[in-house]
């Protein structure tokens, strides 16, 4: 699972490590990984190939003609990409992403189980704030 929150940095060449202990749980699932614009918030979401294609499955099995649920699909899939790491754990970030999420030179990995976010780092402590005074 990926628990925890990590600070961390994009560097001139526009390269982002994973914090090891996330990269652990992605070498141990031995899975693909993928990363899009977060539907809910300005960050990165990264999923694990199963949950995603859970995701493309439980599409297939809605209403193949239901407007929503194509909306759902285009937002989700059509900026779907796959990450590849360096041998240093790394992989670079597109400019697209970059500008959606607001992400500069230092960011937030926050982990949320299945998942994990890549905030700009005051967007994402900020969130973290925000999330737990909604529970007091």
């Amino acid at each position: 699972m990926f628990l925890s929150s990590f600070y961390g940095i994009i560097d001139s060449k526009n390269r982002v490590s994973i914090p090891s202990h996330f990269r652990l749980v992605i070498n141990n699932s031995k899975e693909k990984i993928y990363i899009f614009k977060s539907l809910k918030y300005k960050c990165l979401e990264i999923h694990l190939s199963s949950k995603i294609n859970s995701l493309i499955k439980s599409f297939d099995e809605s209403d193949f003609f239901s407007k929503k649920n194509d909306h759902f699909k285009t937002a989700i899939l059509s900026d779907l990409e796959e990450i590849t790491f360096d041998k240093e754990g790394r992989f670079i970030l597109k400019d697209q992403l970059q500008k959606f999420s607001k992400l500069s030179k230092e960011i937030m990995f926050i982990g949320k189980g299945n998942h994990f976010e890549i905030w700009e780092k005051k967007l994402g402590e900020t969130h973290k704030k925000i999330s737990r005074a909604k529970f007091k």
